[in-house]
């Protein structure tokens, strides 16, 4: 009985929802001659959106609210995580058979090739044109907006590392003091950043250093941080500034404390939103997008904010200091560069 459920519900959608062939010929034509009258128009006539990524979802509330409160004609926001590699395939096959849960959704880079060769990514807008979006943030091809910068640098606790270890460089991840009792996620996603900004095979050596200093290898920066926070590590390294913001920004005696090394703070380019094509909402999509990123940002408070929005807390924090974001192509080959240094490692087992 279930199965013919499924079956009915599927013949139900696919003759029921618009065909992704229909809605590329209204989308591609609606682009041709966009202009803010037309996106509030159609958003007006459209009502509602819904989005996901991987923010959590007490994260984008405010966000959400603040968009309605400017445009009130939008009366539903609805809001999804994308939790993983399962739930985006998970969307790109409900999309390829035509039911389109999202209207906007967050298309991380190593997937921008499956939705370009499906045929989801909509045709160049011009953000910098219609939202005064800082250039730097747009996506090469214009069919996106990144509106974070996902930031390296190092953790270490504050009651257990003598003022004398607290690090100040990369290299001094490699003291032999955290020998055994630091940390290094087994995702080598700050090394990408690293090779980015010092050449790939200073990351390479960078990495085989780290790995002689006895790391214990965790399946991610939070799972770590657990860890330093009960007092068991002293150092992660290196790893992203989101990850420790989120805890310390909200705990006024919190025991693990941050650095930027010397030098460039070096992030990469992240949270990249982009209306879907084929969605019904496709204006309220490409306005919220357009807003998020022009006023939406410095609502948002995940220490994430894209740094090339003056209004974000993240832009105010390391006001001053050389950034280096690594560019769409180098964020690109970041796989290749990934594999490399796992390999280095011999593939390590997380521990958590």
């Amino acid at each position: 009985m279930a199965k013919k459920l499924f079956a009915m519900a599927l013949i139900f959608s696919v003759v029921v929802a618009p065909i992704p062939g229909y809605w590329a010929a209204v989308v591609n034509a609606a682009q041709a001659k966009l202009t803010m009258d037309s996106i509030l128009q159609g958003a007006k006539r459209e009502g509602k959106i819904s989005w996901a990524s991987n923010l959590v979802d007490e994260e984008v509330t405010a966000l959400n609210k603040a968009f309605q409160k400017e445009y009130p004609f939008i009366k539903s926001v609805e809001y999804a995580r994308m939790r993983g590699p399962e739930e985006n395939e998970r969307l790109l096959s409900e999309m390829q058979a035509g039911i389109y849960t999202h209207d906007m959704v967050h298309v991380g880079v190593d997937l921008i090739p499956r939705f370009q060769s499906l045929g989801f990514l909509v045709d160049p807008i011009d953000w910098n044109g219609l939202f005064k979006i800082d250039p730097r943030m747009i996506h090469p091809r214009r069919f996106g907006v990144a509106v974070a910068n996902t930031l390296g640098g190092i953790m270490y606790n504050k009651n257990k590392v003598p003022k004398e270890h607290i690090p100040k460089t990369w290299d001094d991840c490699t003291n032999p003091f955290f020998r055994g009792k630091m940390a290094t996620e087994v995702r080598p996603q700050q090394f990408t950043e690293l090779a980015a900004a010092q050449g790939e095979e200073w990351a390479l050596d960078y990495a085989k250093k780290i790995a002689a200093n006895k790391p214990k290898w965790m399946s991610s920066g939070t799972a770590a941080l657990t860890l330093m926070v009960a007092g068991e590590l002293l150092l992660l390294c290196p790893t992203s500034y989101g990850t420790w913001y989120r805890q310390a920004s909200r705990n006024p005696n919190f025991p693990v404390g941050w650095v930027f090394p010397e030098g460039p703070i070096l992030g990469d380019q992240s949270l990249l939103l982009s209306p879907v094509k084929g969605a019904a909402n496709a204006n309220a999509a490409i306005l919220f997008v357009g807003w998020v990123a022009s006023k939406g940002l410095p609502i948002l408070d995940t220490g994430r904010e894209s740094v090339f929005h003056p209004e974000t807390k993240l832009a105010k924090q390391v006001k001053g200091r050389t950034i280096k974001v690594a560019d769409w192509d180098v964020v690109a080959q970041a796989e290749r560069v990934s594999k490399r240094i796992v390999e280095i490692w011999g593939f390590p087992k997380a521990e958590k």
